[in-house]
């Protein structure tokens, strides 16, 4: 069986950097390409509210993410933020979209460093605020 390692383009991995080490973007979606075995940046920005990033997650088109993950402190301070990965696979996606992505997630994860959690989801309700905020195991 064929692992099917995707190359991740430079691009990955520089976007990834500002969206761990500056205020110009916190979030980066990623498309990964099975007809040329790659790995691309699909968009970055910054978002306002986290309703903007769930917008990204629509139909059946999987996708990886990695966000700027804000949540208020349990004990009052500052407002928080932790680096999540998002591996989207929707249910409504083709056969081999899902086993593309499923093998490939691993591959593009371990490339980038200070990630708190992943998240694999394949509906809204597994990528709510709240439904990620509950897998952290400690605040």
């Amino acid at each position: 069986m064929t692992r099917g390692f995707a190359t991740i383009k430079p691009e990955c991995e520089e976007v990834f950097d500002a969206v761990k080490e500056t205020d110009k973007l916190n979030y980066v979606i990623y498309e990964a390409s099975a007809h040329d075995k790659t790995i691309s940046v699909a968009q970055s920005g910054k978002y306002q509210d986290y309703t903007e990033i769930l917008s990204h997650f629509k139909g059946d088109t999987p996708r990886y993410a990695v966000i700027n993950f804000k949540y208020d402190s349990p004990t009052g301070d500052a407002p928080r933020h932790k680096l999540v990965f998002i591996t989207w696979v929707p249910e409504g996606a083709s056969i081999h979209d899902k086993a593309y992505y499923t093998t490939n997630k691993d591959h593009l994860y371990r490339a980038l460093e200070d990630i708190s959690l992943h998240v694999l989801a394949a509906n809204q309700t597994e990528l709510a605020h709240a439904a990620v905020l509950g897998k952290f195991k400690v605040l």
